[in-house]
């Protein structure tokens, strides 16, 4: 509900900060003191056209705030989290500020935002009905919200969103799939092509390394036998210039000496260490000349491997060394799309058992709002009689859709049709002529759907023109009743509207010719009767008019009671 609103340097208002209750209350005061002000700056705070010309003082900003409670409104509140705004204390605050420039910003909760936020958000908190705009019930989708919410379960209605919304995504996806099918069938049999022929050829990593360093073996084989033979036999053979005989020699010598100088046996050892040397690789050597292949069989294995590796290298257009890699990436992007491709007839079967599922509960759907139709057409044309508009009718009319193409709500397109008057025929609600026929009819739909309103805070602006006597009394009492399920505001010259009010509010214009500003107190009791007395009776309050005012408060309270 709206708890307080402040405004300032906007039309005739200087700065003004209201606090408001729940129940009804009403706002009221001559011609021309600023009563549709209120609206205008409310309008503004909830996201509508900012115009800087409306300010006070030029080169001052105007500054619009609305504190709204939040605590009892779930789907304000997964509204302010879904936009990462502060939930903590259960209200929201909306501001809006436009600059002499004209350049407008808004705010909720303290945090900057565009305007479409504080519309969007706005519209879950206010409903607005004037003499020439009625925001919400002139629109399809709300009238056909506002069915629903009457004729409907909420988690019918989502399911069948939730059906047009899997529809949708299967529809889409099948068209996908259909055009990518043949080129995915194509790439699909290249990449198992490939990956078969590496799996086939079975590269293990490191293995053409290792096939090079072989195949150089083998190729050098009869060079690097024979050498390594020849120097092992020069190291320890049998040839007179052996290696090893020569440094065994040397050491007997350097024996010798080292008796007669110790001094001598570090060099000693060293070569005793040598020697040891030569003979271990003179053995490793003649073991390397005889294990060495010179196989031809061998070699040409080799080739022919080494060669195959080359080749199925090439037609990759990459190094031989990096096939082992390219085969693991080819597994893991044949596995991801085999799972990610679709046969189009599996597809197609699961969008008809949607559509099946989806029409079948759009058939219930439409039936519900048929029979919901006609109790709302006999109970709001019944209001009717009574809000000064007799002979008048209201239908809801509900037709299927031509083509009969899916909808998030359904098969089914309505609009709410009205005959004001006797023997006129029913027109759409937004082509009625009279705004105050409009705001009475707004009226009568929200006071036979109360129990079913989801927007906590109505505002009528002077829902009661063209009205007077025993109607007037009615409207009040209907606004009255509406205010136990919603906070209620109305504007209005009526004494009989006002009377019946829990909450009165006086719009006053103060100040001189030059400097006229706009004040707006909230009446006690004895300011009440003298503001009824007033509307009674004009300018001169006479005892009759006083008394009358008086009786028509309590009766009023009575009511209430």
């Amino acid at each position: 509900m709206l708890k307080s609103i402040y405004i300032r340097n906007f039309a005739i208002i200087d700065e003004l900060e209201l606090d408001f209750h729940s129940g009804m209350s009403v706002l009221t005061g001559e011609t021309g003191t600023g009563k549709s002000i209120i609206i205008d700056a409310l309008n503004l705070a909830l996201g509508s056209r900012a115009d800087s010309s409306m300010a006070r003082t030029p080169d001052q900003p105007i500054e619009i705030a609305l504190t709204l409670d939040a605590s009892r409104m779930d789907t304000a509140l997964c509204w302010l989290r879904e936009h990462g705004l502060d939930t903590s204390d259960a209200h929201c605050v909306l501001r809006r500020v436009i600059s002499t420039d004209g350049k407008s910003r808004a705010y909720i909760n303290g945090s900057p935002g565009p305007v479409m936020q504080l519309r969007s958000l706005g519209e879950l908190f206010v409903d607005i009905y004037g003499q020439h705009e009625c925001q919400s019930l002139i629109h399809r989708d709300k009238q056909r919200a506002l069915l629903d919410s009457f004729a409907c379960s909420e988690a019918v209605v989502g399911e069948l969103a939730a059906l047009f919304r899997s529809w949708q995504d299967l529809g889409k996806q099948l068209k996908e799939v259909e055009q990518t099918h043949e080129s995915a069938h194509s790439q699909l049999e290249l990449l198992r092509y490939q990956y078969q022929e590496l799996e086939q050829l079975g590269l293990e990593d490191g293995e053409y390394e290792t096939l090079n360093t072989r195949h150089i073996q083998l190729s050098h084989a009869k060079e690097l036998r024979e050498g390594s033979m020849c120097i092992s036999d020069r190291l320890a053979g049998d040839g007179d210039d052996k290696v090893f005989d020569t440094l065994g020699q040397l050491l007997v010598e350097l024996e010798k000496l080292s008796v007669t100088d110790p001094a001598l046996k570090g060099p000693l050892e060293d070569l005793q260490g040598i020697q040891i040397q030569l003979g271990e690789a003179a053995g490793s050597l003649r073991h390397y000349s005889e294990q060495t292949s010179t196989d031809p069989q061998e070699l040409q294995a080799v080739e022919e491997r080494i060669s195959t590796i080359e080749e199925i290298a090439r037609k990759h257009r990459i190094k031989a060394g990096e096939l082992a890699t390219l085969y693991l990436t080819l597994g893991e992007k044949l596995e991801t799309l085999e799972s990610r491709h679709m046969d189009p007839e599996e597809l197609r079967n699961e969008l008809r058992e949607i559509e099946q599922r989806y029409r079948a509960l759009a058939g219930q759907i439409s039936a519900k709002r048929k029979a919901g139709a006609d109790i709302l057409n006999r109970k709001i044309t019944d209001s009717m009689q009574t809000l000064g508009m007799q002979g008048g009718r209201f239908q809801i009319d509900i037709q299927p859709r031509t083509p009969a193409e899916p909808t998030s709500y359904g098969l089914d397109e309505l609009q709410f049709l009205v005959s004001t008057n006797p023997g006129q025929e029913l027109r759409p609600l937004n082509k009625v002529a009279s705004g105050g026929e409009l705001s009475r009819l707004s009226l009568a739909i929200q006071i036979t759907t109360a129990n079913n309103l989801a927007i906590p805070t109505l505002i009528f602006d002077e829902v009661d023109t063209g009205v007077g006597g025993a109607t007037a009394e009615i409207v009040g009492k209907h606004l009255h009743e509406l205010s136990y399920n919603a906070q209620v505001f109305c504007v209005t010259h009526l004494a009989q509207v006002a009377a019946q009010a829990d909450h009165h509010y006086k719009v006053d214009k103060c100040g001189h010719d030059t400097s006229i500003r706009t004040e707006i107190s909230q009446l006690e009791e004895q300011a009440r009767i003298d503001e009824l007395a007033r509307m009674l009776g004009g300018i001169e309050m006479t005892r009759h008019t006083q008394e009358h005012a008086k009786e028509m408060l309590q009766q009023g309270k009575r009511r209430s009671a």
